[in-house]
């Protein structure tokens, strides 16, 4: 039996397990009194159909949770797409439908445990709405160790893109590795891709400043849309904080894509 029928039975039989001095015709006026005299004089009822169904009650009160935060999504996603961002995304590495409709803006931290799982999610998005997504990735380095890695990947973005992102994948998968040493871990990484290291190096020196400015007014820009940490990301106008599930994730490209076909 069910949990939710378990509870219901026991509700209605609790009716008729009064004293029987007590008329039936009050016991069905007054439920919730007599119901809470009979539990108040024996809580162990409520304490035993707990213990045989934690685990379902558990489930309930998880699916609760999980509906009113969609529903709390879902309205401040609407508000969103009511305010314009305008962002620059000129001379950011991008990925995926050039003209897209909808285009998913990340600020992100090669260090950040939870930019990789987000990182995870957007790459299953670009597969789920193929054709539909264009992506453009923007740093917010916390550390300088961050920041080095964020530089070879511009570096190795600007000599050739498929290998670029081969290397922000990598990087991401290897973050403990990235942290501990940058510098060794990401020539790693581009001579696993297949760069020149040299050439390389000799991009990330000579563009080092152009690098460094760019991660800076990316980090003004999230600040100044009220970004706090990482990962943000703007699903055109819409606000994504955090790592949200792929689901979650999906609902606002849902919401995006709606709101650009007019509906």
């Amino acid at each position: 039996m069910s949990f939710i029928r378990h509870i219901c039975l026991m509700l209605a039989l609790s009716c008729f397990c009064l004293p029987a001095s007590e008329s039936r015709a009050a016991a069905v006026k007054e439920p919730a009194a007599q119901l809470e005299a009979l539990l108040k004089e024996h809580p162990e009822i409520v304490l035993n159909v707990l213990r045989e169904h934690g685990v379902e009650l558990l489930d309930i009160v998880q699916q609760a949770a999980d509906k009113r935060r969609a529903s709390t999504l879902k309205k401040q996603w609407e508000e969103d797409m009511q305010k314009p961002k305008k962002v620059k995304t000129a001379g950011r590495p991008e990925g995926g439908a050039a003209d897209g409709p909808v285009t998913i803006v990340a600020y992100s931290d090669f260090l950040c445990s939870y930019c990789h799982r987000a990182a995870f999610t957007v790459g299953s998005l670009m597969k789920r709405y193929s054709g539909k997504i264009r992506f453009v990735f923007k740093q917010v380095p916390k550390s300088e160790a961050g920041r080095l890695a964020g530089f070879w990947f511009l570096a190795g973005y600007s000599l050739d893109k498929a290998k670029g992102w081969k290397m922000y994948a990598l990087a991401f998968d290897r973050q403990s590795e990235v942290e501990a040493a940058p510098e060794k871990t990401m020539r790693a990484i581009a001579k696993e891709v297949g760069f020149d290291v040299a050439k390389l190096e000799a991009v990330l020196k000579a563009k080092a400043k152009a690098f460094g400015d760019m991660m800076d007014a990316d980090a003004a820009e999230a600040d100044a849309l009220g970004f706090v940490g990482t990962p943000y990301f703007l699903v055109n106008d819409i606000v994504v904080r955090g790592a949200l599930s792929l689901e979650e994730f999906s609902r606002a490209v849902d919401m995006a894509l709606e709101k650009k076909a007019g509906r």
